[in-house]
């Protein structure tokens, strides 16, 4: 069939009802599991559902709460835009389960832990490692979380017209309610759910998407012309932005640093033993290849399929961000199926709750565990669970806060969650590793190491962000297709296309937004302001682990 670009219709009646009905049944899952969780009121029920709970929820928990809505949206976007080198994001992730399955599984599991920055204390003996610890993941999940709420919610507002206020406070207040009501097995559960949301919506999409191209267009052979499937770069400059190297190796010590925090290590303590532990992680790793698949090949089929109807849609000012590709998509293939588009923003509204849900239960961990501690366990007018459940709604509301409050979006939203991740989790993982690999690493070599690389990576993020060199534009589609010729004046008809670069003047920023794998004259400006962003995580770590142990050692205090 020929393809002919049409404007693109809003979501249907139905899809807002199969919206409706997945939030109803995620609270539903909330209210339910609170209700077994009240049987017995304990705070190790409460954040660790008594270490008893089963293999294949926390699996699949632990995976959807990282496979954000950021990646749903973010990696074809990357694809369609960088190559499908972008990709290879997965390929980091895949190396970080393997590392923490047989590194980070069996030095936390055995030490029954309510919190994971007890091991600092325990290991460092000292309270102050264990608060640095405790404020520096904090800062990552809160940053995370502000990022994977507003991305989302701002994409809807602009392709399916969704109020950017609707969106986050409806994903915020069901998340904080059914966290709040049932703790950890709300979490566990209802991530379960929204993980077959999620590959449904993938389904779908990739199935309808490539129906419409039929075997009359070769995705591939187009992405090909297209220079998005180059595989191959293995440019030893730090400063490019996506290398074998760096995706591989730069972005594996991104991703570490999330099987340190405490959402990781509450499902990793959650469950019956040590074993269960590791095979839920082993198990992990089949899935997260095939999820990053499907976002690649959904990449190089979103920029085949505009590319066949010579229509880029934000060069031709449809949008005004290529991170709101992914859903203008969605919408415009799916458009003959009522209902399915619903399934696909569900689909990133459980990105979005998953990574909330996730965050803000271990945030209300933390803080009645690292923090507030014995303040709250000796207190005679609040309980500690109900002290969590306060908090847990505490943080949802500062989440929300936050989300509103980020007014500046623009380029690659995966850049910049895995920026957060490089910048803060490299440190963290770095502090959590000196102690398990250094036998004289010391609480002073742990306290300045970590300070000191913390201070130097958020110097480097917001140096590069305000002074480094801009990378140089890849080939965009056409838009001659964009604008059919109306057959009696001869001239382009553009009344039946809405304009949306004048609704969000955060994020008009499309020109600049198209960008290529390397930087642009990167011989020019300081050396650190143009290093990757992948790099950020592996400067971190090796830092924190350097400093820390000189320190340390000139010190001479062994342990």
């Amino acid at each position: 069939m020929d393809l002919t670009f049409t404007s693109v219709p809003g979501p249907h009646i139905a899809d807002y009802i199969v919206i409706a009905v997945f939030l109803l049944v995620c609270m539903g899952i909330g209210v339910y599991n609170g209700y077994q969780t009240n049987k017995n009121p304990t705070l190790e029920n409460y954040f660790l559902g008594n270490r008893r709970l089963t293999l294949l929820p926390v699996t699949l928990s632990l995976f959807v709460t990282f496979a954000s809505a950021i990646s749903l949206m973010g990696v074809p976007a990357e694809v369609y835009v960088y190559g499908i080198r972008g990709a290879y994001i997965g390929l980091a992730y895949f190396i970080s389960v393997l590392i923490a399955s047989v590194t980070v599984v069996p030095l936390l599991y055995p030490l029954h832990l309510n919190s994971t920055y007890e091991y600092l204390q325990i290991r460092f003996r000292s309270k102050g490692v264990r608060t640095l610890g405790t404020m520096i993941g904090m800062l990552q999940t809160i940053a995370y979380m502000g990022v994977t709420l507003y991305a989302p919610a701002l994409a809807l507002q602009i392709v399916a017209g969704i109020p950017l206020w609707l969106s986050i406070v409806v994903i915020g207040l069901v998340g904080t309610i059914y966290t709040a009501i049932g703790g950890i097995k709300s979490v566990v559960w209802t991530d379960a759910f929204q993980f077959v949301m999620i590959f449904i919506g993938l389904i779908a999409v990739t199935v309808k998407g490539s129906m419409l191209m039929g075997t009359r267009y070769s995705v591939v052979e187009i992405a090909t012309r297209g220079g998005r499937l180059e595989f191959g770069n293995f440019d030893p400059d730090p400063r490019a932005r996506h290398t074998v190297w760096g995706m591989c190796i730069g972005l594996t010590f991104a991703f570490i640093p999330n099987w340190c925090n405490q959402s990781s290590v509450q499902r990793i303590s959650s469950l019956r033993s040590l074993r269960s532990a590791r095979i839920a992680f082993w198990m992990m790793g089949p899935i997260v290849i095939a999820y990053f698949i499907f976002l690649g090949y959904l990449g190089i089929l979103l920029y085949s399929y505009y590319n066949t109807l010579e229509c880029d849609p934000v060069k031709a000012g449809f949008l005004s961000n290529f991170n709101q590709l992914m859903p203008y998509f969605v919408l415009d293939v799916l458009r003959s199926l009522p209902g399915f588009s619903g399934i696909y923003i569900s689909c990133l509204f459980s990105g979005a709750l998953s990574t909330l849900s996730s965050g803000i239960n271990s945030l209300a961990a933390n803080t009645v565990e690292d923090i507030l501690g014995d303040r709250v366990k000796k207190s005679n007018v609040i309980s500690q669970t109900t002290a969590a459940k306060l908090f847990v709604m505490l943080y949802g509301v500062l989440v929300v806060g936050l989300a509103y409050a980020i007014n500046f979006m623009s380029g690659s939203i995966t850049q910049m969650a895995l920026s957060v991740f490089g910048a803060c989790g490299g440190p963290l993982a770095g502090l959590f590793f000196l102690g398990g690999m250094v036998r004289k690493a010391n609480w002073k070599g742990a306290i300045i190491g970590s300070i000191l690389t913390l201070g130097f990576n958020i110097w480097m993020v917001v140096a590069a962000q305000m002074n480094g060199n801009k990378p140089v534009k890849l080939a965009q589609n056409p838009t001659s297709g964009c604008f059919p010729r109306n057959v009696t004046t001869g001239s382009s008809d553009f009344s039946m296309y809405n304009y949306s670069t004048s609704m969000n003047p955060i994020v008009d920023n499309a020109t600049s937004a198209f960008t290529s794998d390397t930087q642009a004259s990167s011989d020019d400006g300081f050396f650190l302001y143009n290093v990757s962003y992948v790099w950020y995580g592996f400067i971190g770590f090796f830092l924190t682990l350097i400093i820390g142990t000189i320190v340390s050692v000139c010190t001479g205090m062994s342990l």
